[in-house]
């Protein structure tokens, strides 16, 4: 998977007026590497905003298949309680 089509899914997300960022993990096992994409929303109304009532559904991207991408069956929402990021 290159870095220009991560940045496309990025870009994608960030579009939309009420996300507030989002990063990406890579890690390298052997021949294996997973991505893990972490976006910020105002609330869980502004995900059903973009994602639909169901938010837990994934929304996979159209080349994922192209990459042999598995993605995971359910998205998993977190509440931030703690951030000391600089």
């Amino acid at each position: 998977m290159s870095i220009n089509c991560i940045k496309l899914g990025i870009k994608k997300i960030q579009s939309i007026p009420v996300n507030l960022g989002a990063q990406v993990f890579r890690r390298t096992n052997g021949t294996i590497t997973k991505f893990t994409v972490i976006s910020y929303w105002q609330s869980r109304d502004a995900i059903r905003a973009f994602a639909g009532n169901d938010i837990e559904q994934v929304h996979p991207l159209l080349k994922d298949n192209q990459y042999l991408i598995e993605p995971e069956t359910k998205v998993k929402h977190f509440d931030v309680l703690l951030d000391r990021r600089q």
